[in-house]
């Protein structure tokens, strides 16, 4: 927040540089989670270490979310799998227990593909779903269309991958998935981060302490925008005061 998110708001508002909605990186991928959680709350960083599953989704931990990583490690002294789903070789999918390299932009086929395996097989957990979910035989109805031989062709993986990930997902408790943005920046990149948000539901995951999933915990903090950002710095640049011509 002091580095990046207002120290250069307030140089450029000083400047009387023009305004910009700041919403290329994100937006997509923000609203998809809040569509369906309603806000951007998460997995707490510090609760991964609980986990027995960690489901890296386009996230490059070790690379680009190092405050995460130490967790990672810990969790996994403790026995728990790292598996990263990622079509590049990254640093974290080089130091993973699983590394699952999809064509670029299959992402939602291969959740729903998931999601398939998991209602195929009784694995979702009905008592959560019917508790703390809408919408439930909808999603059930669609994902029919996707069993893993048809994803598969999408995807690049072959149908047992698709058999074995999805049951691993669904029976290891706790099992904390870390999506990160870079899911949502493709065609119907959205849609895709939607999908994937909906299999901690899906399986009940959040019933468990480093359980769950995350996105942003930026919904769980408050910030006064108006003291770090200082907008009214722009009423004083000197471009402000400058009269048109």
């Amino acid at each position: 927040m002091l580095g990046f998110g207002s120290m250069d708001r307030r140089f450029f508002h000083r400047l009387g540089a023009s305004r910009l909605d700041r919403t290329i990186c994100s937006e997509a991928g923000g609203q998809a989670w809040n569509l369906v959680y309603g806000k951007k709350y998460g997995t707490p960083t510090e609760d991964f270490r609980l986990a027995k599953l960690v489901l890296a989704w386009a996230a490059n931990i070790h690379g680009n979310n190092v405050h995460l990583w130490p967790m990672i490690e810990q969790a996994r002294r403790n026995g728990a799998r790292l598996i990263v789903i990622d079509p590049y070789r990254t640093r974290t999918a080089a130091l993973a227990d699983w590394h699952i390299a999809i064509r670029p932009g299959t992402d939602t086929a291969l959740a729903l593909g998931m999601m398939h395996v998991i209602l195929n097989e009784g694995l979702e957990d009905r008592a959560y779903i019917d508790e703390f979910t809408h919408g439930f035989d909808r999603l059930a109805e669609r994902v029919r269309e996707y069993p893993p031989e048809r994803v598969s062709n999408w995807t690049g993986l072959a149908p047992s991958e698709i058999e074995q990930l999805a049951r691993e997902y669904a029976t290891t408790r706790p099992a904390a998935l870390r999506m990160n943005y870079g899911v949502q920046r493709s065609e119907n990149g959205g849609t895709a981060a939607r999908t994937i948000a909906m299999l901690p539901a899906l399986t009940g995951a959040w019933k468990f302490r480093g359980g769950g999933g995350q996105l942003s915990t930026s919904g769980a903090f408050a910030w006064n925008k108006q003291a770090v950002e200082r907008p009214d710095l722009a009423l004083a640049s000197p471009l402000a005061a400058t009269p048109a011509s």
